[in-house]
């Protein structure tokens, strides 16, 4: 069976191949969605074929993940060499094979008799502690480097950070703790994936009746078990449940709600049941056969809404889930994303995913695709600031900010509906408008230098429609030196690739000298999309342009 793949993941998997010489640990972050199974799985087949004699280690810690990796790569290679090194998952354990796909409990365990490997993979791998702190991984990826002191440790996740810690790459985040990623190699967002049609629209409903009672809470790190689960436990929050999913979602074919712990989910289940809608309960306890059952007959349509804990936040996809019930208060940014991203899906006569937020996480945690993340010891005050990042220049500015001090970018804003017993907020998450396509009548350039103090050149455009003479102007920020990421390093130099045909520019100084080389190169003509009163390049040119720099085009979004 043949794997075409797309534009992005083409562009994803150039970008491994080109930072595996010159990097000994690679980042990518692929949102939800985004197939990231198939980008490492066509990467193996890539590097075994031109090197058969080496030896590639994927890490997962679920079972799920271990499987779900060797049946994608069976679909995309099926001659390659597989052994699969996970107790759990009842296979004989075999890490002789050239590709070993593992959980790091079990590879653990045969440290000794297992050969030392070239390429490791780690799936999820925000779920890495700081390099600096004891851990299996630490011990395991030691005892890696020791072997074979030119491994390449290669991470894969949809959310980059940690609670308690801040971003898993760079400098930003918990003073004690040591990253073991230096910067992002490569990153494609739920926006963009929305844009290219890769990923369905979201809409989202937020409740407030439940925030003076988190108020009471304790946290250690994320919300105590016990008193969270006494609290979403309580009748009127778990009546909640039903009466926002018969209100707002009535239309709705596959639901999946995230609860607490088995007994919250099991309690919400029977509401549900009492309230005449079939529904399910899966959660960690369950016989593997019993879960997988289960979610058959979701899958089937035979069950409408299944509640869980904590086991359909990974490696589970389900297209056809069109609603979201968020029962599950987090401090974490990571657990909020990955529970939105379980709808994004696109699926026949599916438009959207509605996501009903009866636990505040969308106010305290914002868009989940630039969502707001806490550093903990930054802040001069009592508390940790919770930082967002800019999805126009990817600055990290106050959560509380509404334009982005950067480059000018202005947030929306949340309105609120009030409807009887359940008060829901509309969630302000904007959907892109139709493009607008100028002629570009003047461009000039300027030395840019972020509050983070990453230097970029910054394309200022002057375009005119033909229907007004009043001007629309639009910022590009190129990031030529990778002080922001390699990740946007490497787009402005495809982007400068495709637009001026040359090799590109090293530094923005190069970049400055080279101007007439761009100016020249520029087409006349672009689309332009306008994101809260601010306008971005949609296409370089009227027909669509794609990541991966073929004849018909590059895609913007090009900051760094």
């Amino acid at each position: 069976m043949s794997f075409a793949l797309r534009p992005y993941q083409k562009d994803c998997l150039d970008a491994i191949i080109e930072a595996i010489p010159l990097q000994e640990h690679i980042l990518v972050q692929a949102a939800t969605g985004a197939g990231k199974t198939i980008i490492f799985c066509k990467l193996i087949e890539s590097l075994l074929t031109e090197w058969p004699h080496i030896r590639i280690g994927i890490l997962a810690h679920r079972r799920e993940l271990i499987t779900q990796a060797q049946d994608k790569l069976l679909k995309v290679w099926p001659q390659a060499p597989i052994g699969v090194a996970c107790a759990s998952t009842g296979m004989t354990v075999d890490t002789d094979k050239p590709v070993v796909i593992g959980s790091v409990q079990t590879l653990m365990g045969r440290l000794e008799h297992t050969a030392p490997f070239d390429i490791v993979i780690i799936d999820e791998c925000h779920r890495i502690p700081p390099i600096n702190k004891k851990s299996q991984y630490q011990k395991w990826l030691g005892a890696m480097k020791q072997y074979n002191p030119r491994v390449r440790i290669l991470g894969f996740t949809a959310t980059p950070f940690r609670l308690g810690h801040g971003y898993i790459y760079g400098a930003v985040k918990r003073a004690d703790h040591d990253n073991l990623f230096e910067s992002l190699s490569y990153r494609i967002g739920i926006k963009e994936l929305q844009d290219q049609g890769y990923l369905c629209a979201y809409r989202a409903k937020g409740a407030k009746n439940v925030s003076q009672d988190l108020k009471k809470v304790k946290v250690a790190g994320d919300y105590n078990t016990a008193d969270l689960a006494e609290v979403m436990s309580r009748s009127e929050h778990v009546g909640s449940a039903v009466r926002a999913m018969e209100k707002y979602a009535a239309d709705r074919k596959r639901i999946v709600v995230f609860c607490v712990t088995i007994a919250h989910a099991e309690k919400v289940m029977q509401a549900f049941r009492k309230a005449g809608h079939t529904a399910a309960c899966v959660h960690s306890k369950m016989d593997l056969s019993q879960r997988d059952m289960t979610l058959d007959l979701f899958e089937k349509g035979l069950v409408r809404i299944v509640c869980n804990v904590g086991v359909l936040t990974e490696g589970w996809d389900s297209p056809a889930v069109d609603c979201v019930i968020m029962c599950r208060p987090t401090k974490s940014a990571a657990l909020y994303v990955q529970m939105c991203g379980r709808g994004l899906r696109p699926h026949p006569g599916k438009t959207d995913v509605l996501i009903l937020d009866l636990s505040s996480n969308c106010s305290a945690h914002g868009d989940p695709d630039t969502p707001n993340v806490p550093v903990p010891g930054r802040s001069s005050g009592t508390g940790d600031p919770i930082l967002k990042v800019c999805p126009k220049c990817f600055e990290l500015t106050a959560v509380a900010a509404k334009v982005c001090r950067a480059c000018g970018y202005v947030w929306p804003v949340e309105t609120v509906e009030h409807h009887g017993e359940v008060e829901m907020k509309s969630v302000a998450w904007s959907q892109a408008p139709a493009p607008l396509a100028v002629e570009i009548v003047n461009v000039d350039i300027e030395d840019y230098t972020s509050r983070a103090g990453n230097n970029m050149l910054r394309v200022k455009l002057t375009c005119q429609t033909g229907e007004t003479i009043q001007p629309l102007w639009v910022n590009e920020f190129l990031d030529f030196e990778g002080n922001g990421s390699k990740w946007g390093r490497q787009r402005a130099r495809r982007l400068w690739q495709h637009l001026v045909g040359t090799d590109p520019p090293q530094t923005v100084a190069e970049a400055r000298n080279r101007y007439g080389e761009l100016q020249m190169s520029l087409p006349g003509r672009i689309e332009i999309i306008e994101k809260n009163k601010w306008w971005n390049v949609h296409h370089w040119g009227v027909k669509p342009w794609n990541l991966n720099g073929e004849e018909n085009g590059l895609d913007s979004n090009c900051h760094g």
